[in-house]
């Protein structure tokens, strides 16, 4: 038991009550979500799917945790991240009318300074102040890379954990996001149409090498669906690639045909490299 949970039994003092801290980031979202009329529909559909990502990301944090053998307070800290990981999507939703973190507009870092520079966070977690420093940046840090393509090489073994806990997570749900929403709200075309685009090269290569594909070398529809598929390339534990293999989203995000003869070739090579990753046979 580290010193900080011990410190939190001995003085009875602090807790963690999910549900209340779920019932206030659930009215923060919503001072979002009631605002939309049927012309900013999309926006009220892509809030909506937020919520239900978070609640998603939440409950794969504390399966991750299980399997990790955590106390009941690190996951209680693993909960926590999950749940206020996308804090800002929901103003980026309003603000933008687009999901796409962009150089004016990083989720990451923008529910970073709502939740701790403007001090919304002593509003959803009771009695915050009371919490030990260490643990305080352990959730700001895993909150701020969250979403980072790799990350920095200077965290603490305790900053490094809880950031591969959100990053598994959240990777996990969304492959069922991509799987079960719309392409129009998360691509902004229909199947059709994306199918129709080619594959750019970075985005290719990274399949060979068994990577994560930068976002910001995505150019054609198809470059977006590829990319969230080569995620499960970042996915680091072997319970985090079973569980992806078990809710079988990657596969449906997979089971799909492009026009062009060249580009499908090319598809399926890319695909025999998940499959192989993923253990899929």
């Amino acid at each position: 038991m580290s010193d900080h949970e011990k410190s939190f039994i001995e003085t009875k003092i602090f807790n963690f009550d999910r549900d209340e801290i779920q019932k206030i980031c659930e009215d923060f979202f919503t001072l979002y979500t009631d605002t939309f009329d049927e012309i900013k529909k999309q926006v009220g559909d892509m809030c909506e799917l937020k919520k239900i990502h978070t609640r998603e990301v939440a409950d794969n944090s504390i399966r991750i945790a299980g399997d990790m053998g955590l106390s009941d307070y690190d996951t209680d800290i693993a909960w926590i991240i999950g749940e206020l990981h996308d804090f800002a999507r929901f103003g980026q939703a309003a603000v933008t009318n687009s999901l796409d973190d962009s150089d004016e507009y990083q989720h990451a870092q923008q529910g970073v300074r709502l939740l701790f520079d403007c001090g919304l966070i002593e509003d959803i977690i009771h009695d915050y102040d009371k919490m030990c420093d260490e643990d305080k940046i352990v959730i700001k840090k895993a909150i701020y890379y969250h979403s980072d393509y790799q990350l920095p090489d200077d965290l603490t073994e305790r900053e490094r954990m809880f950031c591969k806990i959100i990053r598994e997570a959240d990777q996990l749900d969304i492959f069922r996001v991509i799987a079960e929403t719309d392409w129009g709200v998360t691509y902004g075309c229909s199947p059709g149409e994306l199918l129709k685009t080619d594959i750019s090269a970075p985005i290719e290569e990274a399949f060979y090498n068994r990577r994560m594909a930068e976002y910001s070398k995505r150019v054609t529809p198809a470059d977006f669906h590829m990319a969230h598929v080569a995620i499960c390339f970042g996915l680091e534990s072997e319970s985090a690639r079973k569980r992806a293999v078990q809710q079988g989203y990657i596969m449906k995000m997979l089971d799909i045909e492009f026009s062009d003869p060249d580009v499908q070739k090319r598809f399926l090579k890319m695909k025999k490299q998940v499959e192989d990753f993923l253990n899929i046979y």
